[in-house]
């Protein structure tokens, strides 16, 4: 049942109350709030490193978000999430969501719904209701692997198809036309637009709105005419559909609001160094720097809500042409201290929420 956390027993799906982390309702609410937003890939559960399954835990347990966007999840995945924050003392509750992604939550979670490749959780925060999207979208198609010279695993019929993951023959791809065709094929903007739609319509009924995900897509503010000859972009500029459409709907890049400059902060999110696996098991193009940034969380703009802040939660440390080096950008990092249980990093960013009417800031 949506609302239901371990250890917690279950709340109506009428509760508009938040919880602290002891599961009792808070009845003095100050007049504003911050969220801590995260956006998480948890690599199959945190299975692919030893100790993974509790490195997940105790990132939330560290960070303690109000609000986890979680890729690579499944049921199974949040109930022992659930249990694990409980042994912990943390009381979350999760959307239900019957697949992959979910959201887990402090806050109760009053209604919930599925879409493909995304779910929504709406939790109330001092009496001003949220609907937050969880998205993990289609990974093959990866095309920003094109200029790489490698495949990005276009299934066939379609052109570059014959690569697989594998290094191309001939050297990069880089056809912008070709790539946005490719792009376009794989459904992430066509899925990413039902959420939009479904996302204004909670805003009309007066709710603030959130969005992210693991995208396995770049954002076009990242592929741009100062980055081309960076990052192995071999020369290519290239406007991302899926950012776009969001950026289009209103939303706006919290990463990219606090750290617009995408050459001395690129904040990369994928694939990050592990110590927990070794580098053949990070990287899927090893003679290439394949670096980009593809976790995100986007809000849309209303005088109830101001953006704070927003950091990159992992390793400050990277894969490279297989090999592990130290990233030299001025991104911020909290890096772990526990056992890292992925091979990306997360994004948190930070948010003070005000009651009131809402409508555009």
């Amino acid at each position: 049942m949506a609302g239901a956390a371990l250890g917690a027993g279950v709340l109506g799906a009428g509760s508009a109350e938040a919880v602290t982390r002891g599961g009792t309702a808070d009845r003095h609410r100050p007049s504003h709030r911050k969220l801590k937003v995260l956006q998480f890939n948890i690599w199959q559960g945190g299975s692919r490193v030893p100790g993974g399954r509790a490195g997940i835990a105790d990132t939330v347990a560290a960070v303690e978000p109000d609000v986890v966007m979680l890729s690579e999840s499944d049921q199974e995945r949040v109930a022992h999430l659930l249990s694990d924050l409980a042994d912990r003392g943390l009381t979350y509750f999760d959307n239900a969501n019957p697949g992959d992604p979910g959201v887990i939550s402090r806050y109760p979670v009053i209604e919930h719904a599925s879409f493909p490749s995304w779910s929504k959780a709406v939790i109330s925060v001092g009496g001003t209701e949220i609907a937050a999207y969880s998205g993990h979208l289609e990974y093959r198609y990866y095309v920003n692997y094109l200029p790489r010279g490698y495949g990005g695993g276009t299934p066939p019929p379609l052109e570059t198809s014959e690569y697989g993951w594998d290094e191309i023959p001939t050297g990069p791809i880089t056809d912008v036309g070709l790539i946005k065709r490719l792009n376009e094929a794989s459904g992430r903007t066509e899925v990413t637009r039902t959420v939009l739609a479904d996302a204004a319509r909670e805003r009309r009924r007066g709710r603030l709105t959130l969005l992210a995900g693991d995208f396995n897509e770049p954002s076009h503010r990242d592929w741009t005419r100062r980055t081309r000859h960076l990052f192995d972009h071999n020369g290519t500029v290239v406007e991302w559909s899926t950012t776009k459409a969001i950026e289009k709907a209103g939303f706006r890049d919290s990463y990219r609001e606090i750290h617009p400059d995408p050459v001395r902060s690129p904040g990369f999110t994928w694939p990050s160094d592990n110590p927990g696996a070794e580098t053949g098991e990070l990287t899927w193009a090893p003679k290439a720097d394949e670096r980009d940034r593809i976790d995100y969380v986007f809000y849309h703009p209303d005088r109830r809500l101001r953006l704070l802040d927003s950091v990159i939660v992992g390793p400050a440390s990277t894969i490279v042409r297989n090999e592990r080096v130290r990233e030299t950008g001025r991104d911020r990092f909290w890096e772990p201290d526990w056992t890292w249980p992925t091979d990306h990093k997360a994004v948190l960013s930070t948010f003070r929420v005000s009651g009131g009417r809402g409508h555009l800031a």
